[in-house]
């Protein structure tokens, strides 16, 4: 029995921020097909497909950093995303 006088040391303070059950990038990436579905009217066919997409993205995403997200647009996209103090993507090698 834990004894009432002991403090609680809480253990899901670095968590990432959650949308109900999923991680909040996984639960945007469903979202983004399912309102795309909903604009194109084929709502059953992209809600299925952000389904397996965003299955595939978590489970690619398991036992990477948190930001494993950010760090796949980092390398895929072509624009620097306000980041200021990293160097382009498409900078592959520096001189001196």
């Amino acid at each position: 029995m834990a004894n009432p006088d002991s403090p609680t040391i809480p253990t899901r303070l670095d968590d990432p921020p959650k949308f109900m059950w999923w991680d909040f990038d996984v639960a945007m990436l469903f979202m983004s097909f399912f309102v795309f579905g909903l604009i194109t009217g084929w709502v059953v066919s992209f809600t299925v497909f952000g389904l397996v997409m965003a299955w595939l993205y978590r489970k690619a995403k398991f036992g990477q950093h948190r930001a494993y997200g950010m760090h796949l647009l980092y390398w895929h996209l072509p624009v620097n995303l306000g980041m200021k103090a990293t160097p382009p993507s498409s900078i592959r090698e520096f001189i001196g």
